[in-house]
C-alpha cells in the first residue's frame, strides 16, 4: 500500500472526526433555556450623542425609530445622564416630535455604554405592541465586565411604556425564550451563587404580567445552576439537587425599578 495514501487517508480520518466532534459540541453546547422558541428582535444603533457637559452639565443620546407604532408614527427615546451629583438619569419617550413620557432611571449614561449594545425591538409579552429592550453595561474588569443594567420599556394601548430596569450578570444580550408557546416570552435572568465554596451561575424566569415581572420558575423546574468553571460550561450541575436549587430562586430581579 502507498505510504503516502495511507497517511494521507489516516489524516482525512481524523480530519472529519474532530469536524463531528465539533459539530456535535456546537449542537448541545447551549444552556438548557435555549431549547425553547426564542424571540426575534429589530435593532438599531443610530445614537445621536448631544454632549453639553462643559456647558449645560448634562450629556443626550437620541434615537429615532421609524413607523414604530402601528399607525406608522414614529418613536424618539432620549437618554440624558448629568455630570453633577445626581446619579439618576431621564428617559424621555417622543411620539413623532411630541414628548409623551418623561421617566427616571438610576443608571447612568456616557458614550461608551449607551452604544455598546443596540436597542432592540420586539413585542416581547405578546400583547401585538411593540416593546423595547436596552442594555447597558456598567463597564467593569472580568467578572464585573458582565454587570449589566437591563431596561425594559413595555408599551401599553395608549402608546406610553411601563419600564422596568435591573441589575444582571450576562457575556452578550440574553434572548427571551417562550417556555409554554403562549406568546410572551420569559425573561431570564442570572446571578452568582456561592454553594460550598463553588460559585455557580443562578437562571431564574420572569414573565411581564399584570404591568409588573412575576417569577415564573414553576413553568419549567427552574432555577437551575451551572457550575463556574475555567472553560465553557454549559450543563445544569449534578452537585445540586434541583429541589435544593430552589432554595436560590428570587422573587425579583435584583435592584428592580418600576416607572410609568
Amino acid at each position: 500500500m502507498d505510504i503516502e495514501f495511507l497517511i494521507t487517508t489516516i489524516k482525512l480520518k481524523d480530519l472529519l472526526f474532530i469536524l463531528i466532534a465539533l459539530t456535535i459540541f456546537n449542537v448541545h453546547s447551549q444552556y438548557d433555556y435555549e431549547k425553547y422558541p426564542a424571540i426575534k428582535y429589530q435593532k438599531y444603533s443610530n445614537w445621536k450623542i448631544y454632549d453639553w457637559s462643559k456647558t449645560k452639565r448634562k450629556i443626550n443620546f437620541t434615537i429615532t425609530i421609524k413607523n414604530f407604532y402601528s399607525t406608522g408614527d414614529n418613536l424618539t427615546i432620549q437618554l440624558t445622564s448629568f455630570s453633577s451629583k445626581n446619579k439618576n438619569s431621564i428617559i424621555r419617550i417622543f411620539k413623532n416630535k411630541q414628548q409623551i413620557q418623561k421617566i427616571t432611571e438610576i443608571m447612568r449614561f456616557n458614550p461608551s455604554n449607551v452604544q455598546f449594545e443596540p436597542v432592540r425591538i420586539a413585542d416581547i409579552n405578546g400583547d401585538g405592541l411593540n416593546d423595547i429592550k436596552i442594555n447597558i453595561p456598567y463597564m467593569g474588569n472580568g467578572l464585573a465586565a458582565m454587570n449589566y443594567r437591563i431596561i425594559y420599556l413595555f408599551q401599553t394601548e395608549n402608546g406610553k411604556f411601563i419600564k422596568i430596569s435591573f441589575d444582571d450578570k450576562m457575556e452578550k444580550n440574553r434572548k427571551e425564550y417562550d417556555f409554554d408557546n403562549d406568546g410572551n416570552y420569559e425573561i431570564i435572568t442570572s446571578n452568582l451563587i456561592n454553594y460550598k465554596n463553588h460559585n455557580y451561575w443562578t437562571f431564574n424566569i420572569f414573565e411581564f404580567n399584570n404591568e409588573k415581572l412575576e417569577n415564573v420558575n414553576y413553568k419549567a423546574n427552574y432555577p437551575i445552576m451551572i457550575q463556574l468553571l475555567f472553560n465553557k460550561n454549559y450543563k445544569i450541575t449534578d452537585r445540586i439537587d434541583r429541589n435544593k436549587m430552589k432554595d436560590y430562586e428570587i422573587k425579583i430581579p435584583t435592584n428592580i425599578d418600576y416607572k410609568k
